[in-house]
């Protein structure tokens, strides 16, 4: 997710109920940051990430392969993040992040116009400040890690059901909030493809907004009463997948309205195994969170980030855009029945 967070990422909150803020409050000792109280001990720079909701599978294995790479390249990993989707929250972790001397700090902004501020002062600070998974663009950040380019996530999801829906017919989609940027983009992109590629298909219903996967359920059920002839549904956060599958499975309509959307392989294996779903979308978590430690470590040493970049540990080139100064991860994977039970997040 960017914003899902990200994510978009897990069911959020389903997942974090029982997780506890991890800096600068009573943290349970498994969720304690990584770097302890702040000290170097023997990881060298420490370096940290500020995630949207921590105790999800999503954002636990960003971490894996961030900790991973942050060992093999000499220095302490941190990660922490809010028990739910809290924007105050998730400042006042990164601000004490800012306070405990992290040498360099990323972090997937819920709000990005409040989190600005506390990254204007972290950099007055001398310290490096990235974005990953969901950006900041009007924010001081140095670099946006970006886990696939909204054009490329837009036009898969299309893809996906046009590809089952024969490119024509009605379609609808369900988003998450509708002040959330990064999903906004994602819908965007989505149409734009529809309307370049498949003219004949039309959506109904308008964007349907929710804040979790109980509207998410109602908002489907009530776009096919209203639409008897509706053929697919777009999820769009992963908080919304859950709900659109299930709304589909209970109408007994699986495998007759085609179902993809932006879920975690977790989230939505049990409803593409099941036929609800023709597909999820998303990204190697993993190799998120290896090229974030990569790209700290890059600005840390005073390296300039070239336009294509082989990193340790990720399959294929990464490109960078100066202009916008974007590390794309790559292109979009899809998930299917296929290939869902090989991945565990």
């Amino acid at each position: 997710m960017r914003n899902i967070k990200a994510g978009i990422v897990a069911t959020l909150t389903a997942f974090a109920l029982a997780a506890c803020s991890t800096v600068g409050g009573s943290a349970s000792p498994s969720a304690a940051p990584d770097g302890g109280g702040g000290g170097d001990g023997d990881g060298g720079k420490k370096v940290a990430f500020v995630s949207q909701v921590e105790g999800v599978p999503y954002f636990s294995a960003f971490k894996q392969g961030a900790t991973e790479t942050a060992k093999s390249l000499g220095m302490s990993y941190t990660q922490a993040g809010p028990a739910t989707a809290d924007a105050t929250e998730q400042v006042r972790i990164f601000n004490s992040l800012v306070q405990q001397g992290y040498a360099a700090i990323a972090v997937s902004p819920l709000d990005p116009r409040s989190m600005n501020p506390a990254i204007a002062a972290a950099r007055k600070k001398g310290i490096v400040v990235i974005t990953s998974d969901a950006d900041a663009p009007d924010s001081e950040r140095q670099v946006f890690v970006q886990q696939a380019t909204d054009a490329a996530l837009g036009a898969t999801v299309m893809d996906q059901i046009a590809a089952k829906m024969g490119g024509q017919g009605e379609y609808g989609i369900v988003s998450g909030a509708a002040d959330t940027q990064t999903f906004n983009s994602w819908v965007a992109e989505a149409r734009k493809r529809q309307e370049a590629a498949y003219p004949k298909m039309q959506l109904v219903g308008g964007v349907r907004y929710t804040t979790d996967t109980a509207q998410a359920l109602k908002e489907a059920q009530d776009l096919m009463t209203a639409n008897p002839d509706l053929k697919g549904l777009i999820a769009v956060p992963s908080t919304a997948v859950p709900g659109v599958a299930q709304a589909v499975q209970n109408a007994g309509k699986a495998g007759q309205i085609a179902v993809s959307g932006f879920g975690s392989p977790k989230t939505a294996r049990t409803y593409v195994e099941s036929g609800a779903m023709t597909s999820t979308v998303l990204w190697d978590v993993p190799q998120l969170g290896i090229l974030t430690v990569w790209a700290m470590k890059q600005l840390l040493d005073g390296k300039q980030i070239a336009a294509d970049n082989t990193v340790p540990g990720l399959k294929q080139p990464v490109k960078y855009d100066a202009g916008d100064k974007t590390l794309v991860l790559g292109p979009p994977m899809v998930f299917t029945k296929s290939n869902i039970a090989q991945f565990d997040y």
